[in-house]
């Protein structure tokens, strides 16, 4: 322990406040994300190079879109032609069911129109010759040169239509009184179950009608109704 003995100096340890120097090594786990993206991005990339679709140009994506445009008018025009032809189905729709109750009422009007007739048929006077063609009624009046008339034809069977004419004979006296007769024009007659001839003849000056002979003749110029009327003042 004497002065020339080794001196023993404590070793210096640092403080436990002052700060020690730290690694700054990256983490393992960061480096095995970064590994992970590097390798997924470029797997992305080589399926898309090798295996997905490929990628088109400038013309051809042009062209595309233009294919695509047009579809879409062919889309549209259609679309504005189904509209129409709806539109239409329906007017055609509702034109029909009109035309099916126009033809309803007119059915049943016919039907109402058979009855009176046969009303009407059943209440004027039959033609007391009894024969299928009849003259039910006639009705004549005179005016200075002018002889009106009407007439009524009538059918009992409902077979075929009867085609012929109506004669009429005008009989009077003339001013010297001289009694004579006037055959006027043949009037055709087309007969279904009825049919009325009405009009205004001409008659000679000085000539007074007193009756009217009605005859009715088929094609054969056979007689099929004749009667005689007095003709009113």
């Amino acid at each position: 322990m004497g002065m020339f003995g080794r001196s023993q100096r404590a070793a210096f340890k640092p403080s436990v406040y002052q700060p020690s120097k730290r690694s700054r090594r990256m983490p393992r786990w960061l480096g095995v994300l970064l590994v992970g993206v590097v390798l997924g991005a470029g797997g992305v990339l080589f399926l898309q190079a090798n295996y997905g679709p490929p990628r088109l140009t400038a013309e051809e994506s042009e062209q595309l879109q233009s294919e695509l445009n047009a579809a879409n008018l062919d889309r549209q025009r259609l679309r504005t032609q189904l509209d129409e032809a709806t539109t239409q189905r329906d007017a055609n729709q509702v034109t029909r069911d009109q035309a099916t109750a126009e033809l309803t009422e007119l059915r049943a009007r016919q039907q109402k129109a058979e009855q009176d007739l046969s009303i009407f048929q059943n209440l004027v006077p039959a033609d007391p010759r009894g024969t299928d063609i009849g003259v039910r009624a006639g009705s004549f009046s005179r005016a200075p040169g002018k002889l009106s008339y009407q007439v009524l034809l009538m059918k009992d069977s409902k077979g075929n239509e009867f085609k012929g004419s109506l004669r009429l004979t005008v009989q009077g006296v003339y001013r010297n009184g001289r009694a004579g007769a006037i055959e006027l024009d043949p009037i055709d007659v087309t007969l279904g179950r009825y049919q009325v001839a009405q009009g205004t003849a001409e008659v000679p000056e000085g000539f007074t009608p007193n009756a009217v002979r009605i005859q009715v003749f088929d094609p054969a110029e056979r007689q099929q109704a004749m009667r005689l009327y007095y003709v009113r003042g």
